[in-house]
């Protein structure tokens, strides 16, 4: 091969490289794609291992006021809830904190005081029919043979198979879990379907209700949704 043959097929290499490169930039760096007005559409948010189950709508769910539970059993409070800021009156004081759904059936309310210390609580809850299912209980979801429930403070996960998963969050890094086999599926009990859970040696039962699972006490005892936050404090006052 002549110099002046080498030099062209050195150059279309060059090109077709160029090109290649140029078609899957976006796709290699996991770049979103532009909206029409020509800005950088929103990258989904991180759901660990959990994305399957509608983590956005279960983030939804909890916006808006309502009257809800306390830390324990007697208590409520009135909660106002903007994206991830809580406004919460217990009937003494008013306090602001930030809301966390850490998977498809546990949210954590964390108080950051000014010394930068902090202090929460962490809750189960479902949603059921676009509604809030949240209080002093356990709580998960179904859809059709699969399942996720907070049982205990863990995770399980049913499969299609009947393959029962216990998660364990990292310590360090919320959106990343660890998983090892657990004991959990549906059952019967007399002429109704239930979910179990066993945890830690003890067994649950988490009442069916048609995609949302969640126990007696939340069945019971759960967050009301309100018109407003000052109907939220009212209706707080109103459980006394």
């Amino acid at each position: 091969m002549n110099k002046l043959a080498i030099v062209l097929s050195l150059v279309a290499a060059s090109n077709l490289a160029a090109c290649k490169k140029k078609e899957g930039d976006g796709a290699a760096s996991g770049a979103t794609k532009p909206t029409e007005s020509g800005e950088p559409a929103a990258k989904p948010v991180p759901s660990g291992p959990f994305g399957a189950w509608d983590m956005d709508g279960r983030k939804a769910a909890f916006q808006g006021a309502f009257v809800a539970p306390g830390g324990s059993i007697g208590q409520w409070e009135a909660w106002n809830v903007e994206g991830t800021k809580v406004t919460i009156w217990d009937g003494t004081k008013e306090q602001t904190a930030e809301l966390e759904i850490t998977s498809p059936c546990e949210a954590s309310i964390t108080i950051k005081s000014a010394d930068g210390s902090s202090s929460g609580t962490v809750s189960h809850f479902t949603v059921e029919g676009g509604k809030l299912m949240t209080g002093l209980g356990n709580a998960g979801s179904r859809n059709g043979a699969t399942a996720v429930a907070c049982v205990s403070n863990k995770v399980v996960t049913l499969d299609a198979s009947g393959a029962c998963l216990e998660w364990e969050q990292d310590m360090f890094e919320k959106t990343k879990y660890k998983s090892g086999p657990g004991k959990c599926g549906f059952a019967k009990d007399g002429d109704k379907e239930v979910f179990k859970a066993t945890v830690n040696g003890s067994e649950s039962t988490l009442e069916i209700h048609g995609d949302a699972m969640y126990s007696t006490q939340i069945a019971q005892t759960h967050a009301e949704k309100v018109a407003d936050f000052a109907a939220a404090k009212a209706g707080r006052d109103a459980k006394k």
